[in-house]
């Protein structure tokens, strides 16, 4: 198999009247920030594959332009399967979420419009530096499999950051072919990452307040919670702007290989 494989997956999908918040390790801050991140790719990735489809011709590296094309497929297959389980989500009724959801949509439609190829490249980059660190964290730490994890988020969520390890290196390389500039890259890692945490904050604060009276005391994301989201954050943003940041670097464990074989035996279809 390619080690960017495309995976058309099926999951069993939560039903509006069947959702609880407190999907992932029964822990307010790790469920909503996943929660808000699904709502979050379903925009950014249509973005990301559109921006990524506009130069792929500039890609003068048979073998790059082929991980590009990978990369789009499986950034293509996530965000349909995130929009599946928003709609439990938004059905909840959160109130003025789907107005921040919507704002989001805007945002993304206007970098289509306004901005540079670079920009959108830069952004894409950006925001993959982050991603690579997020998965190989949140799959050593085995929280997806997590007796108090909503099987169905687990399952999701568990094969969204195996692919966003399997396609890690794609956005930096074909961002250094085309534009090769370290000072414009780690500018947009800090762009990209504080335009996804803004979204996720605003998302967090405004679900868990609600929740809160809807499911008890166990939804509130406490103070002491996001200092170390902030902590966390501020870590992994930090490697992703250092001049001698590459994704080539990580250790990939071998687990990721019998994972990754899973969820190809589990798609419907594969290529």
């Amino acid at each position: 198999m390619h080690p960017i494989t495309v995976r058309t997956m099926k999951f069993e999908v939560p039903a509006v009247e069947e959702f609880h918040p407190l999907c992932i390790a029964g822990n307010s801050v790790l469920s909503y920030t996943h929660i808000a991140l699904g709502l979050y790719v379903a925009h950014l990735e249509p973005f990301f594959v559109k921006s990524l489809r506009r130069v792929i011709d500039q890609i003068r590296d048979d073998a790059l332009r082929e991980d590009a094309d990978r990369f789009c497929r499986q950034e293509a297959q996530h965000y349909q399967r995130h929009v599946d389980f928003n709609k439990a989500v938004l059905g909840q009724g959160y109130p003025g979420l789907e107005r921040r959801v919507d704002a989001l949509k805007e945002e993304f439609e206007s970098f289509l419009a306004t901005r540079t190829d670079r920009f959108r490249i830069g952004y894409i980059e950006g925001f993959e530096s982050f991603t690579t660190q997020f998965a190989l964290a949140m799959i050593a730490s085995g929280l997806y499999d997590h007796r108090r994890t909503a099987r169905p988020w687990g399952d999701l969520f568990k094969w969204h950051m195996l692919e966003e390890i399997e396609h890690r290196n794609v956005a930096f390389d074909v961002y250094q072919h085309l534009y090769g500039d370290y000072a414009y890259r780690a500018r947009m890692c800090w762009t990209s990452q504080r335009h996804m945490f803004a979204f996720l904050d605003d998302c967090i604060t405004l679900m868990s307040a609600v929740d809160v009276a809807r499911h008890g005391e166990r939804c509130r994301v406490t103070a002491r919670q996001r200092a170390l989201v902030a902590f966390s954050r501020l870590r992994m943003r930090a490697a992703s702007m250092l001049p001698g940041y590459t994704p080539h670097k990580y250790v990939v464990p071998p687990a990721i290989a019998e994972l990754s074989a899973h969820f190809t035996q589990l798609a419907q279809s594969v290529r």
